[in-house]
């Protein structure tokens, strides 16, 4: 995890609209990861949505992140399995 200022924090939750807290959590959690390039704090690709989405969860379910983070996880490979099925039935 980049060491961030508490002021990089808000600037980025701020921007993208995501609770600080929660954020911090993520962070603390490994769950997301954020580069320092050229001196600014940048999040990987599909980060923001994928924050949004474990929010979402978090509080429309009342659990917690480990556990959206795996409800997430069981959804996207629930997705591929069901896209192999379809390929598989249209194959034939």
């Amino acid at each position: 995890m980049v060491n961030m200022p508490d002021a990089a924090l808000h600037q980025l939750c701020e921007h993208f609209q995501i609770d600080s807290d929660f954020f911090r959590q993520c962070l603390q959690e490994s769950v997301v990861e954020i580069h320092e390039i050229d001196g600014r704090l940048e999040l990987g690709n599909g980060t923001v949505l994928r924050l949004r989405q474990l929010e979402r969860i978090c509080d429309t379910l009342d659990i917690s992140l480990s556990a959206a983070v795996l409800l997430l996880e069981l959804t996207h490979r629930v997705a591929e399995l069901e896209e192999q099925v379809q390929s598989l039935r249209s194959s034939r």
